[in-house]
Parts: C-alpha cells; structure tokens; sequence
C-alpha cells in the first residue's frame, strides 16, 4: 500500500480514537441541529401567524418554486454520483459530476430569485402582507445556506481540478482518504440542505 495513503488512514484513525466520530463530522451534526431548530422556529412562527385570519392572506404558490425543488433533488444526486465515483478512483467522472453540481445549486438560487419576482407581480413585496414576507424570510435563511454549501463545493471543485495531475494518488488510480473523508462531510451536509427545502416546500403548499 502506498505509504501517503496509510499516513492519511492512521491520520483519521487517530481522530476518531476516543470517540469513534470524527470531529468535523460531530461537529457538522451539531450545525445540522442548530439548523433544524432554526427552521423549526421560523415554520412554527408562520402556523401561529397564520391563526390570526384577520391579517393572513392565502395565495397560490408560485411554480417556480416546484422546479427549484427539483433542482436541488438533483444536486443530491449528482454530488452523491461524484462521491462513488470518487471512492472508485473514477477522478474525470468526480470531477465533471462535482461541476455539474455546482451548475445545479447556482441554478437554483437563480429559481429561487425567480420566484420571489413572481411573488412581487402577484401583489406580495417584501414589505407587504405578512404572509408573503414570511415566504421571503424563510426562503432567504435557507439560499444562504445554499450560498455556503456552494463556497465550500466551489473551492473542493478548485482542489480537485488543481490535483487532477497529483502523481501520488490520481495517477495511480488511488483515493486520497483525507479528500474523500471531506467530500462525505460535503455531500451530507448538501443532502442535509436538501431535505430542509424540501420540508420548507411542501410546508408552503400545504398552508399556502
């Protein structure tokens, strides 16, 4: 075995040796909680908002909003995809899917952006009824979480394109443990934003 991939195995194996969880992984669960609860507030905060009818006004949502959900449903796949073709030392392949993934997420927050246009040409700005504002606010929280998972795929995607001729690892077909174990805490963290619009969606068309 390659002597750099043993040193990068006995590296993550030391990091796990009290607890058996990493702790980057432990700590990206702890984001995903705080998230959750995040998100939770703010839905919970609609449902009683919505109560008082005298202020609350119902309204179709718009479609676009369907397509983006469908958009990000796809970035999951695809970055998943990069992820096993990675583990197979598949290096073109992981690259070209991490791209496409990228391509993806961007091409949702320009759906979402869509969306909020469609909002303003129904009769429901940022500032006007709170039951439009609420779809701006929560739908903000969430692209800005996008936003992030995006600078992070960004700059995996620069490494990866800037190693593609990495004599130690690619050009022997071998998988650098250290970059697989961060493309996992990527992907699960991109899953994980995933998952929340699509709660956040299908939230919105049922109280909408």
């Amino acid at each position: 075995m390659d002597d750099y991939t043993w040193k990068d195995k006995e590296y993550l194996k030391e990091r796990m040796e009290y607890t058996g969880i990493h702790p980057q992984k432990f700590a990206l669960w702890l984001a995903m909680a705080s998230m959750t609860m995040f998100f939770a507030a703010l839905t919970s905060a609609l449902i009683v908002k919505k109560a008082d009818f005298q202020t609350w006004e119902n309204f179709k949502l718009p479609t676009v909003f369907l397509y983006s959900t469908i958009c990000i449903i796809s970035v999951s796949v695809v970055l998943h995809l990069s992820l096993v073709n990675y583990r197979k030392a598949n290096f073109t392949a992981f690259r070209l899917l991490l791209f496409a993934g990228f391509v993806l997420g961007t091409a949702f927050l320009g759906l979402q952006l869509l969306g909020w246009n469609e909002l303003k040409e129904m009769g429901m700005p940022l500032a006007g009824n709170l039951s439009g504002a609420f779809i701006y606010l929560i739908t903000s929280a969430h692209g800005f979480h996008i936003a992030v998972g995006l600078l992070f795929l960004l700059i995996f995607l620069f490494f990866a394109i800037r190693s593609r001729k990495d004599p130690i690892y690619e050009l022997k077909n071998i998988a650098n443990p250290k970059r697989q174990f961060n493309l996992e805490l990527l992907v699960s963290f991109w899953h994980y934003i995933d998952i929340v619009w699509i709660y956040l969606y299908v939230f919105f068309y049922l109280n909408y």
